[in-house]
C-alpha cells in the first residue's frame, strides 16, 4: 500500500473530500444546508480532515479507520430526517455511491499516471501530491461542466422515480457495485508499494464507471420516453374533451337554428293577432328555456405563447375544473415564454397544486372570477393569481386569506419553491393577489 506523509494526507484528503460532498449535492441543490455550496462543501471538508488526522486508527485499521466516513454519511442521513427529506435518501445514496466510484477512479488514474511518468517516491512527496491534487482538480471542474446539461433530466427522474419500485431496484444495483468495489479495494491494498493495483483498481473504478454511466443513461432515456407517451396521451385526452366539448356546441346551434324559425313564426303569429298576453307568455317560456353555455371559451391555440406542451395542458385543464365549479379563469401570456423546461414544469407543479385545491371558495366570490397571468423577465418568472375578496377578509399570516366566504389556503406552496423562489400574498379593498416569482438562476 502506497502510503504519504501526513501533510500531504491532509491537502489530498481536502481536496478529494470536498469534491466528493460537491457531486453528492449535485443534483440535490434544494438539500444543501447553507446558502453557498461551495462554502458547505468546504466546511464539510475540513472537518472530515480533521477527524480523519485525530483518529488514530486511520492507518492501521480499515474499519475504524472508515470512521470519518460513517460520521459523514450519519450526519447527512440524520438532517434528511430531520428537515423531513428522507423521501430523497435512495436517490441521495445513488448519487452519492456515483459520486465515490468516480471521484475514486480519477485519483487512481492520476496517482499512477504520475508515477508511471516520475517516479514512485516523487508521486509520494509533498510536491508530487500537490501535482496530483491539481491535475484532480482540473478535471473534477470538467467533469462537473460536462455533467451541467444532465441537471435537469436528472432532477426530473429522480423526482419521478420518488417512491416507486424502479428507485429501489437502481438503489440495489448501485449498492451491489459500490460493494464488490470496496471488496476490490481492500483485497488489492495488500500488494505493498506497488502502482499495479492502482492500475488495476483504477480499471475495475472505470469499468464499474462505465456501467453505472450506461445504465444511468438508460434509466434516463426510458424516464424522458415515458414522460413524453404521458404528455401524449394527456394531449390526446385533452383533444378529445376540447373535441367533444366543441360538437355538443355545434350540435346546439343547429338545434337553435332549426327552432329559430319556429320561434319567429311563433311571435309573429302573436303579434299579428294583437294577443299581447300571449306574446309575452311566449317569449317567457323561450326565455325560461335557455341554458347557460358551458363552451370552452379558451382554446389549447390561445395558449401558443406557453412553449412547454405539458405546462400548456396543465393549464387548460386547470381551466376546464375551474369551469366545472362555475368559476371564470381569464389566462394572460402577453409574451411567448423563454423558461426552461424544467422551470416550466417547476410552475406546472405549483400551479396544480395551489389552484385546484381552492376552486370551492373561489366559486362562492363575487364575482366567481380568477385571473392568471405569467410575466417573464430577464431574471425571473412570475405566476400573478388575482381574485376578488368581500369586504371582511383578512391576511391570516402570510399565506392565508380568511372570510365569510371561506379560507384561502396557499401555505403548501412554499414547500414547492425552489431556493430563491418567493412568494406574496397581498389583498386591497375588493381584491387579492398571489404572486410567485421563480429565478431563472434557480438550481433545485
Amino acid at each position: 500500500m502506497i502510503t504519504v506523509n501526513a501533510l500531504s494526507f491532509s491537502i489530498a484528503d481536502y481536496s478529494i473530500v470536498y469534491w466528493f460532498v460537491f457531486f453528492q449535492y449535485y443534483w440535490f441543490s434544494q438539500l444543501v444546508m447553507m446558502k453557498h455550496v461551495s462554502l458547505f462543501c468546504a466546511l464539510v471538508a475540513g472537518v472530515y480532515v480533521a477527524v480523519d488526522l485525530l483518529n488514530p486508527f486511520t492507518a492501521d485499521s480499515r474499519l475504524l479507520g472508515a470512521l470519518p466516513v460513517i460520521l459523514l454519511l450519519g450526519f447527512e442521513w440524520s438532517v434528511l430526517a430531520i428537515r423531513h427529506q428522507l423521501q430523497f435518501l435512495p436517490a441521495f445514496i445513488d448519487v452519492t455511491i456515483l459520486a465515490y466510484l468516480m471521484i475514486e477512479f480519477i485519483d487512481m488514474m492520476v496517482i499512477a499516471a504520475t508515477i508511471q511518468l516520475t517516479s514512485l517516491s516523487f508521486a509520494t512527496s509533498l510536491w508530487g501530491t500537490l501535482s496530483e491534487i491539481v491535475i484532480d482538480n482540473m478535471i473534477f471542474a470538467l467533469v462537473a461542466s460536462g455533467l451541467w446539461m444532465t441537471r435537469a433530466p436528472m432532477e426530473n427522474m429522480i423526482h419521478d422515480m420518488l417512491g416507486r419500485s424502479m428507485e429501489y431496484l437502481f438503489l440495489t444495483f448501485m449498492t451491489i457495485l459500490a460493494v464488490v468495489y470496496i471488496l476490490f479495494e481492500y483485497s488489492l491494498q495488500s500488494l505493498q508499494d506497488s502502482a499495479q493495483y492502482l492500475v488495476f483498481l483504477g480499471g475495475i473504478a472505470g469499468t464499474l464507471v462505465v456501467g453505472l454511466s450506461l445504465s444511468t443513461y438508460m434509466l434516463m432515456q426510458t424516464h424522458l420516453q415515458a414522460t413524453h407517451s404521458r404528455i401524449q396521451a394527456q394531449n390526446q385526452a385533452f383533444r378529445e374533451q376540447y373535441t367533444t366539448e366543441l360538437n355538443r356546441q355545434m350540435g346546439a346551434v343547429k338545434k337553435f337554428n332549426h327552432d329559430y324559425q319556429n320561434m319567429l313564426l311563433g311571435l309573429g303569429g302573436y303579434l299579428a293577432d294583437h294577443d299581447y298576453a300571449g306574446f309575452r307568455q311566449l317569449y317567457i317560456d323561450i326565455r325560461s328555456g335557455w341554458e347557460t353555455s358551458n363552451a370552452a371559451e379558451l382554446t389549447i391555440e390561445d395558449l401558443a405563447n406557453v412553449p412547454n406542451t405539458e405546462l400548456r395542458l396543465q393549464l387548460y385543464h386547470n381551466y376546464l375544473l375551474a369551469r366545472q365549479q362555475d368559476v371564470q379563469l381569464f389566462v394572460k401570456v402577453p409574451e411567448p415564454l423563454t423558461a426552461t423546461v424544467s422551470m416550466l414544469k417547476r410552475l406546472g407543479k405549483i400551479v396544480d397544486e395551489t389552484l385546484p385545491a381552492n376552486l370551492p371558495v373561489l366559486r362562492n366570490l363575487q364575482p366567481a372570477a380568477v385571473t392568471f397571468e405569467l410575466q417573464e423577465t430577464t431574471r425571473e418568472l412570475r405566476w400573478l393569481l388575482t381574485f376578488p375578496v368581500p369586504n371582511n377578509a383578512q391576511l391570516d399570516g402570510h399565506s392565508r386569506v380568511t372570510s365569510s366566504a371561506g379560507i384561502l389556503d396557499f401555505s403548501y406552496i412554499h414547500e414547492l419553491l425552489p431556493p430563491k423562489a418567493t412568494s406574496s400574498l397581498q389583498i386591497k379593498f375588493h381584491w387579492g393577489q398571489l404572486i410567485v416569482a421563480l429565478p431563472k438562476s434557480m438550481t433545485g
